[in-house]
């Protein structure tokens, strides 16, 4: 008796990969563009902390005051590396609203940082006070940076350092 050749399957089988694919472009903010979107909209927060810190009867506790150099420390530990990573990660995305809602939701992250003034009292409650409006305003300097911008289609500048046609 003999055993019967197996029946291959009908499985779906991945495209074949073209050789040239054509790169995909490049969306590029520069410094300006990074400046307006990053310190701006974080120096827009600080201030509006210190105005709040500074009317009467709004105050009259003392938690505003210390959160301004919190907000520094936001925008430094969790701002700079958060927004460059965002720009990063979403480069080959042309499309603006990516970028904004990355942006936005570093501005939200900006808010766990008052975590380490303690974690007793009233601070936890100030998480959403720092990240929501942080995060609006990131997402606001994004969109007024999007004029700074340009995509790059990456086959140019393929063409232009091709060792052949030198």
């Amino acid at each position: 008796m003999t055993t019967p050749a197996p029946e291959k399957t009908r499985r779906r089988t991945r495209p074949p990969k073209r050789a040239h694919a054509a790169p995909r472009p490049v969306l590029r903010i520069g410094f300006t563009g990074w400046i307006v979107s990053w310190l701006i909209p974080t120096a827009v927060m600080g201030g509006l902390l210190l105005s709040l810190g500074l009317m009467p009867g709004l105050d009259e506790d003392g938690f505003l005051a210390p959160l301004i150099p919190l907000i520094g420390a936001a925008a430094v530990v969790v701002g700079i590396p958060g927004t460059l990573l965002v720009t990063w990660l979403c480069r080959h995305q042309p499309s603006p609203t990516v970028h904004i809602l990355g942006y936005a939701v570093v501005g939200l992250l900006y808010g766990p940082v008052v975590l380490v003034a303690g974690a007793g009292g009233l601070v936890p409650m100030l998480i959403p006070l720092i990240g929501f409006p942080a995060g609006i305003l990131l997402g606001l300097g994004r969109w007024m940076a999007q004029p700074l911008t340009r995509i790059q289609d990456t086959s140019e500048t393929l063409e232009t350092k091709d060792p052949e046609n030198d």
